[in-house]
């Protein structure tokens, strides 16, 4: 029986690892790479270096198209209006070949072939990989997943990662997602109560009197992309029925995604997630900002 989407790699040590699947015959990867000694390597603390191309073709695999946005071809970000066009991997300003678009339509009719070959390899793995592509998922799910510290990996122990530092609860710098977990860091469980305790307290008042404000006071609406978010905007995004309300945010320098926290109105609880930076959103921007 073939396995779901695994993480791959052709030297045990060291080289790139990709994403694919295990056919009976051969190993498939989402950028058409092949070897004929591929290993599964489940452990994403591993000297591997990721694929960018598999990581773009694992976003348009698992990322629904953002609503009413129809438009095929984009300009990359800072070119002119003639310039040539790209084509967006869905749900973000990012091009199946690696660069960050803009929401202005291009002019040219010329088309980026590097976004061609990489849709048409994509298309490829989609039909040869068949039911064995991951399962869209809510945006809030793994909330408590524990993480690996930095330069370490499959640890019986595990770290929560704290949205407002991007490290875990214990101030240790984490690295990667520790599947093999199965004990949380005291020190992080114990601080993570303690700031439950107080978002319950202080920011969850706030922000459901500031969701009162954006609904009936002055705002404006815009698409755009996730690492643009600002605390006290309200946002939507593809794949998700809920309405999110920024706290804070944090980013990492080198990092793709970046922390947020946010308050789910139709839960009124708060929730902790990463986005890509480059993931479209609709947002709603008071021009009243919480206090």
């Amino acid at each position: 029986m073939p396995t779901p989407l695994v993480r791959l790699a052709a030297h045990p040590t060291t080289g790139t690892a990709h994403y694919g699947v295990v056919l009976p015959d051969s190993a498939l990867t989402v950028c058409a790479t092949g070897s004929p000694d591929f290993d599964i390597v489940a452990d994403l603390l591993t000297s591997h270096s990721s694929c960018r191309a598999c990581e773009r073709g694992l976003l348009a695999l698992t990322t629904p198209a953002h609503p009413g946005n129809s438009l095929d071809l984009l300009p990359a970000l800072g070119t002119g209006k003639g310039a040539v066009g790209h084509q967006l991997i869905p749900g973000h300003l990012l091009s199946h070949c690696g660069k960050a678009l803009d929401l202005r339509k291009t002019a040219s009719k010329r088309t980026c072939r590097p976004c061609e070959k990489q849709v048409a390899i994509l298309q490829n793995f989609k039909e040869r990989a068949g039911g064995l592509l991951p399962d869209n998922s809510p945006c809030h799910d793994g909330e408590d997943l524990l993480w690996a510290p930095f330069g370490q990996g499959n640890l019986v122990v595990g770290h929560l990662r704290n949205a407002a530092t991007a490290k875990g609860f214990c101030d240790a710098p984490l690295s990667a997602p520790n599947p093999v977990a199965v004990t949380t860091c005291t020190p992080c469980r114990r601080r993570r109560q303690q700031v439950d305790t107080d978002h319950r307290a202080l920011t969850l008042p706030r922000m459901r009197q500031h969701v009162g404000k954006l609904l009936h006071g002055p705002s404006t609406a815009l698409d755009d992309r996730a690492g643009e978010l600002r605390p006290g905007d309200a946002y939507a995004l593809s794949g998700c029925p809920d309405t999110h309300l920024v706290v804070a945010t944090t980013k990492v320098d080198g990092d793709p995604s970046i922390d947020v926290l946010v308050y789910l109105r139709a839960e009124d609880r708060l929730a902790a997630l990463q986005i890509h930076r480059d993931r479209l959103v609709a947002i709603q921007r008071s021009t009243r900002q919480p206090q």
